[in-house]
């Protein structure tokens, strides 16, 4: 069995891998083949490769000759057709598909490349040889298909597109949005000019949506409803909508509410009133009107829960997200004898983790702004709470008419009652609540010029 193994030898694979034998077929013998060269003209034999696609045998393509733009010189002699010309075969009579071959080697590293077709004839022994042409065949789908001037034209207009609106003036830029936007389809049209002229028939799917559109355009709110509905998403302290008596408007349950009206103290006020004695705030409103609503305890009570939400907003520190509460131990020192439950009811109304955004802010303000109306009875001179804030009067008088007052210049009797002279009075504006409650409207953008 050794001596049979070592004798049956293992033999080696080709190494470009063909499983062609070695030996070769002799035909008749020995005998001698004459092989003669044949001139080419224009129309050669052709050399076609399909890869990945299988061309029909029914097609017929319709070849075209053209020069070539680079001709290798080496190439001119009795095949100078074949190396002056460049062939192309297209055909259209598929019906889905459009077959082009072309020499795709021109220009390439295969230039120098020649191909041969050879006839042999057994009987004569005599095989003749001619230069063919090698062309590859492509497929196109007809719907996608493009040339290459169309996809040159269209790369230069997205590039100069591209460009307008990079850098591009406003107009440049609403103009090319506009042709983005109006843009029409052609190809359908191009490929059957007749249908332009004719109107498309809307199908069963077209109709539904149409029908859709019209009952959701039916069903769309009002710009008066949009602006009442945007007016009571905005955060403001509730008032009493429909209310014509302007003093009902702003009461102390939607404002303050009843839970913390109870817990608010104000018996040493009330007692420090009694007896004549100053009571001292941080307030310029607050201490200007103390004293003329002794015997009322709820403005007291008003009074004092606004006294609470000025320190609270003079005392934090402005940051980067809006305002951040100060310590503990200051809270404590703003509170005195007041609960701090309400003290609770403040942060959960106002702040946010321990910070009141720009928007909370405000919020405050236009509460502050609430309070003041019932403390004063709906007519409010705005100098005292704008101090208390420092603000401008511009920004004052846009918070007490986000809460549907109207601001107007001080009166005459109210000025000699205060003995401002005109010039300081002109700085004084006074804000006045009417009824029914109006909001101011929501502006729909800047309207454009005339031109």
């Amino acid at each position: 069995m050794a001596d049979r193994s070592e004798k049956e030898k293992k033999r080696k694979r080709a190494k470009d891998g063909s499983s062609r034998p070695s030996k070769r077929v002799a035909i008749e013998g020995n005998k001698q083949i004459k092989i003669s060269l044949l001139e080419s003209d224009e129309w050669a034999p052709v050399i076609a490769s399909t890869p990945g696609l299988t061309v029909p045998s029914s097609i017929s393509l319709e070849p075209f000759v053209k020069q070539r733009r680079n001709a290798p010189l080496q190439r001119l002699g009795k095949s100078s057709k074949i190396a002056a010309t460049e062939l192309l075969l297209h055909s259209s009579e598929h019906p889905k598909l459009d077959y082009t071959a072309r020499e795709e080697e021109s220009g390439g590293s295969n230039t120098l490349l020649k191909h041969y077709i050879g006839v042999y004839d057994p009987e004569s022994g005599e095989m003749e040889v001619m230069e063919a042409r090698k062309v590859v065949v492509r497929g196109v789908v007809r719907a996608h298909q493009a040339t290459t001037e169309d996809e040159a034209a269209v790369e230069f207009r997205d590039r100069r597109n591209d460009l307008g609106q990079t850098f591009g003036t406003k107009k440049a830029k609403k103009a090319i949005a506009s042709v983005t936007e109006n843009a029409i389809d052609q190809s359908e049209f191009s490929r059957d000019p007749s249908r332009a002229s004719k109107p498309e028939k809307l199908t069963a799917a077209n109709l539904a949506m149409l029908s859709s559109i019209a009952e959701s355009a039916a069903n769309a709110p009002t710009k008066e409803e949009q602006a009442q509905a945007m007016n009571r998403a905005k955060p403001r302290p509730k008032g009493v909508e429909g209310e014509r008596d302007p003093l009902k408007i702003y009461n102390v349950e939607n404002v303050v509410g009843l839970d913390t009206m109870k817990l608010i103290p104000v018996r040493q006020w009330v007692e420090s009133i009694k007896a004549k004695k100053e009571i001292r705030t941080n307030s310029r409103f607050v201490a200007h009107r103390i004293q003329n609503h002794g015997s009322n305890t709820e403005k007291l009570k008003v009074l004092r829960y606004m006294l609470l939400l000025i320190d609270i907003y003079n005392t934090c520190r402005p940051s980067r997200f809006g305002r951040t509460l100060p310590k503990r131990e200051e809270l404590k020192k703003i509170l005195g004898d007041m609960p701090e439950a309400v003290l609770e009811g403040v942060k959960r109304k106002f702040t946010n983790a321990g910070t009141m955004p720009k928007q909370m802010a405000d919020l405050m303000i236009m509460y502050l702004c609430a309070l003041a109306m019932i403390i004063d009875n709906t007519e409010v001179n705005m100098w005292d709470l704008k101090e208390d804030l420092k603000l401008e009067t511009k920004d004052m008088a846009l918070y007490f008419t986000e809460i549907g007052a109207r601001i107007g210049p001080l009166g005459e009797a109210e000025r000699r009652k205060l003995g401002l002279e005109k010039a300081a009075a002109a700085q004084h504006k006074v804000a006045k609540l009417k009824g029914p409650l109006s909001y101011p409207r929501v502006s729909g953008g800047r309207p454009q010029k005339m031109r």
